[in-house]
């Protein structure tokens, strides 16, 4: 009985630390959680966690030591499921075993937003980036129609499942073709206000400021791990949209 107990602890413990860290969590907030889930049932806790692997051990009093491995493949940014699981753990002394456990999948399951609502944070966000670089109402315009058409292939990315890398590189491609084609139509004057203010919305600022916690928090390698993975996400964004400049460039219209 106490056997299964101590496995139920760590099922829970590695439930935790995997919907915190495929959502974006820091990785010091993920092993606080993990440790703080065994020590509310009684057991000392030990968690290292990296981007993509938590190894979790929890000891009994009489000194056993039972550990867990979990493999996280895929990562988003979803800071509200971090935060809804942080505030439970928080909480954790008027919750058992159960509630935990169940509580942790009704978090781990929720849909972030509906495909209106994203496209819709798409479109907004690259339309007011235009206001910030003070662009004109067109390339205002022209900045939804670009944050759509990058709303658009990410859904269509995402289902394929083809990466992070691909994924950016084909969004910033579509989003600087799209500033082409108009500019191509007369609708915008220049295309840069238009190009920058899409591609803002692709850029990975929070993966970025995690990174720099981690490091300051003593977590050197998963910290320069997510910088690097930052500067492929940057490259990729990059590539794509000088691709798309070339072969606009060569078709003379620009």
């Amino acid at each position: 009985m106490e056997k299964k107990f101590e496995f139920k602890v760590l099922n829970l413990a590695g439930d935790v630390g995997e919907t915190l860290l495929k959502n974006g969590s820091e990785i010091y907030r993920v092993e606080y959680n993990v440790c703080k889930v065994a020590e509310r049932f009684g057991y000392v806790g030990h968690c290292f966690a990296t981007l993509t692997c938590i190894i979790i051990t929890i000891e009994s009093e009489s000194g056993e030591i039972t550990s867990l491995v979990r493999r996280v493949n895929s990562r988003v940014t979803n800071l509200d499921k971090v935060y809804k699981v942080a505030l439970l753990i928080d909480e954790i002394d008027k919750y058992d075993m159960k509630q935990l456990k169940k509580t942790v999948e009704e978090i781990d399951k929720e849909e972030s937003y509906t495909a209106m609502v994203d496209l819709a944070g798409h479109c907004i966000g690259a339309s007011f980036f235009s206001i910030l670089f003070l662009g004109t109402a067109n390339e205002f315009i022209a900045s939804f129609i670009a944050g759509l058409v990058i709303g658009i292939f990410s859904k269509i990315c995402s289902k394929l499942e083809i990466g992070t890398f691909f994924t950016n590189l084909i969004c910033g491609f579509v989003a600087t073709a799209t500033a082409c084609i108009l500019k191509q139509h007369g609708f915008i004057d220049g295309m840069s206000t238009t190009v920058i203010s899409a591609l803002m919305i692709l850029v990975p600022g929070v993966p970025f400021i995690n990174s720099m916690r981690d490091i300051f928090a003593g977590d050197l390698v998963t910290g320069m791990s997510r910088l690097l993975e930052v500067v492929m996400v940057g490259t990729s964004i990059a590539v794509g949209s000088g691709v798309a400049f070339n072969i606009f460039m060569r078709l003379g219209v620009i």
